[in-house]
């Protein structure tokens, strides 16, 4: 299926029960269960799964040609993917020029837990290679990156990073519509969706 096509009809399955086209927004908190612990569906509480949050999911997994997880928000899939990946003692690469709610999660946050980082200047791949070191657990790309709209080379930074650490891209200026980095080698993408990706 082209990409245009997946953007409009991915997630979107007719409703199962009304039939509607378009499914519908749930906005419950919780679900009928025939017998206690027997769910309808993965369904049974919310924060753990929602019909609509599941449409989302599968829409941005096509849309990035993986697998989707949607967060609260940009900054919740930030530090749930940095903390699921690296603990005290582990160490991660940032570039020199990032967004701002990013650099103040690591830096203020995560490295009192333990973690620490450096700042790299990603287009030299070779610094980035050389940045690499064992403890580190995560490199941290955004391109184009926010403020300055530098470009990296996704493909030639994973290939820097040589399978060292998880390469995780940041598509939130980019969205898959332009740059899609799984299949540039990247192991995983975020995206803030309240910006392009949600058409601002």
């Amino acid at each position: 299926m082209r990409f245009e096509t997946r953007a409009v009809h991915a997630g979107l399955e007719p409703d199962p029960t009304y039939g509607s086209v378009i499914p519908p927004i749930h906005q419950t908190s919780t679900y009928a269960q025939p017998a206690p612990g027997e769910f309808v569906g993965d369904f049974d509480y919310s924060r753990s799964a929602n019909p609509t949050r599941s449409a989302l999911e599968t829409a941005l997994g096509s849309l990035e040609g993986g697998l989707g997880t949607a967060f609260s928000s940009g900054m919740a899939a930030t530090h749930g993917l940095l903390t699921a990946a690296a603990k005290a003692g582990d160490h991660v690469i940032l570039p020199t020029d990032l967004y701002g709610g990013t650099y103040r999660l690591v830096d203020k946050v995560l490295s009192r837990w333990g973690l620490s980082y450096d700042l790299v200047d990603q287009r030299d791949l070779s610094s980035l290679a050389d940045a690499v070191r064992p403890e580190t657990r995560v490199v941290w790309i955004e391109t184009p990156t926010n403020p300055l709209l530098n470009v990296v080379d996704v493909e030639g930074a994973v290939a820097a990073v040589a399978g060292r650490a998880l390469v995780v891209v940041d598509n939130t200026f980019a969205t898959p519509a332009v740059q899609r980095p799984l299949e540039l080698g990247a192991d995983a993408v975020v995206h803030s969706t309240t910006k392009y990706l949600g058409g601002h």
